[in-house]
């Protein structure tokens, strides 16, 4: 099925939202936030509305050519110069969220990407969520296609985080895993514990020619 991208608006926010709590369904994210909560609501749409404007980001969506004119899919890219620091800075989480958790987990990952790009120049991967209805059609691959199209135009690598769900989709991309984390995640929304895995995937440069 045909997509088109555009940027992501500012009225575009509430369903980039909503696309994203009804994507991602692993453990961790099921843990981290509670879907009916409006507090958590509230604080996901500020974030992308203070990120819109992020120096470096991309903001895209894609929008389904089946007469239907939806938003079935978005993601954030981000642009890294050479030397460029990768912030390790965390949010206040808000409240109904699992604080403990998501400090625990998304200042490992920030750590752990600064270390693994070791200052080059790369093009992030941050976010990608796609309608369950859509997933398959192609519209995560036009939002992937952009950023690394723009990563080999500038021959640099391409860095993304991956849960094991997501890990296929990456290496037919040409990502491959370059470590890995495992979080024991248990709390009211996640009654049975589990153990989550999380991977880190770069892409290397592009062969010239």
């Amino acid at each position: 099925m045909p997509f088109t991208l555009h940027p992501l608006l500012p009225p575009d926010i509430p369903r980039a939202t909503e696309l994203y709590f009804t994507a991602f369904q692993n453990p961790h994210s099921l843990a981290c936030w509670p879907r009916n909560h409006a507090p958590v609501r509230t604080w996901w749409e500020t974030m992308i509305r203070t990120e819109l404007h992020e120096p470096g980001s991309q903001w895209l969506k894609a929008v389904s050519d089946d007469g239907m004119g939806g938003m079935v899919g978005f993601c954030k890219w981000r642009r890294f110069g050479e030397g460029e620091e990768v912030g390790t800075g965390l949010p206040e989480w808000p409240e109904g969220a699992d604080a403990r958790l998501c400090q625990e987990t998304f200042g490992d990952w920030a750590g752990k990407h600064g270390g693994l790009m070791g200052g080059r120049g790369h093009w992030y991967l941050e976010m990608l969520a796609t309608d369950p209805k859509y997933q398959g059609q192609g519209a995560g691959s036009q939002l992937m296609r952009w950023g690394l199209e723009r990563a080999d135009q500038e021959g640099v690598e391409a860095y993304l985080e991956a849960s094991p769900d997501a890990v296929r989709l990456y290496e037919h991309f040409g990502f491959r895993e370059v470590a890995r984390t495992d979080t024991w995640i248990e709390n009211e929304r996640v009654k049975q514990g589990v153990m989550y895995r999380n991977l880190f995937m770069i892409r290397p440069l592009k062969a010239a020619g």
